[in-house]
């Protein structure tokens, strides 16, 4: 009967040993936030007009955001991808210009906390952007690319407060691009001359804050609910940069809301799920 009942004992502690120790253990959660934005934009694209173009847009934004392991939360890497779209017009409204594109990036952020509710992330950025814009009443050239790796400093600034029971978030981002690579056509070059023909001379340039500058920033507010976390916000994105001998810009200004929410990712053998999370895959 003894032997019975320490059997049964030594049961029930393993057990919870083992159920204690996927409780504790440590899961690397991924911050997912997905945002669409209504944009106001000025275009100047000297190669396919040298009037400038202002029009509405929009845009389409999600953003992953982890730590690099369960260890350390000081570094973190971020991943996005952003498609914008928009109609443009000339000052006298006498021609049309379609404007879409798309940017992905990936970089790493050291966080700093200096004060209870107040952190800082600094860090880099490495991103890809491609970008189309078509005019209607060019007859020679009607359409131009705009293409370009670039290597952007960036750093984010969190403060978080509680109002009305609820646990707020504000955000402001910055970013600005100190190198990279970009692929600007001659003026009056065809892109069948280019691209039929081969001929890409002076096509290809690289860029630093000598011949390309620019701003990216946005304030955002995250306000949580019952089920859910709602952000909205604004945004500023100012770009200038030349070769050729020619002159580009963009301008935007942008209001945008979303919503954010934390995931959790298991795999492998090291990386299993606790007992008391359910998955499809078992």
């Amino acid at each position: 009967m003894k032997k019975t009942f320490f059997l049964l004992v030594n049961f029930l502690l393993s057990h919870f040993a083992i159920a204690q120790n996927n409780d504790n253990q440590k899961h690397l959660l991924t911050s997912k936030v997905n945002t669409i934005e209504i944009t106001s934009f000025s275009l100047t694209d000297p190669y396919l007009s040298p009037l400038p173009y202002k029009g509405l847009g929009g845009n389409y934004e999600y953003e992953n955001r982890k730590f690099l392991n369960t260890n350390n939360d000081n570094l973190s890497s971020q991943s996005r991808g952003n498609f914008t779209g928009g109609i443009g017009l000339n000052p006298a409204q006498s021609a049309m210009l379609i404007y879409m594109g798309c940017n992905f990036g990936w970089g790493l952020y050291y966080h700093f906390r200096p004060i209870k509710n107040l952190q800082f992330l600094a860090g880099g950025l490495c991103e890809l952007d491609f970008r189309f814009k078509y005019l209607e009443r060019n007859v020679n050239n009607p359409a131009n690319i705009d293409l370009a790796t670039n290597l952007n400093l960036a750093g984010i600034a969190r403060y978080d407060f509680r109002i009305l029971k609820r646990n707020i978030r504000t955000q402001m981002t910055i970013e600005s691009p100190i190198l990279g690579c970009m692929f600007v056509p001659r003026s009056g070059a065809s892109y069948y001359e280019m691209f039929e023909l081969w001929n890409l001379d002076e096509t290809i340039h690289l860029s630093s804050m000598y011949n390309k500058r620019g701003i990216k920033s946005k304030f955002m507010i995250d306000v949580p609910f019952n089920k859910c976390t709602w952000r909205i916000g604004a945004g500023y994105n100012t770009l200038k940069y030349k070769a050729n001998d020619l002159i580009f810009k963009r301008n935007e200004i942008s209001i945008l809301t979303g919503f954010t929410f934390d995931i959790a990712t298991f795999s492998g053998r090291k990386n299993v799920p606790p007992n008391n999370f359910k998955s499809t895959n078992n």
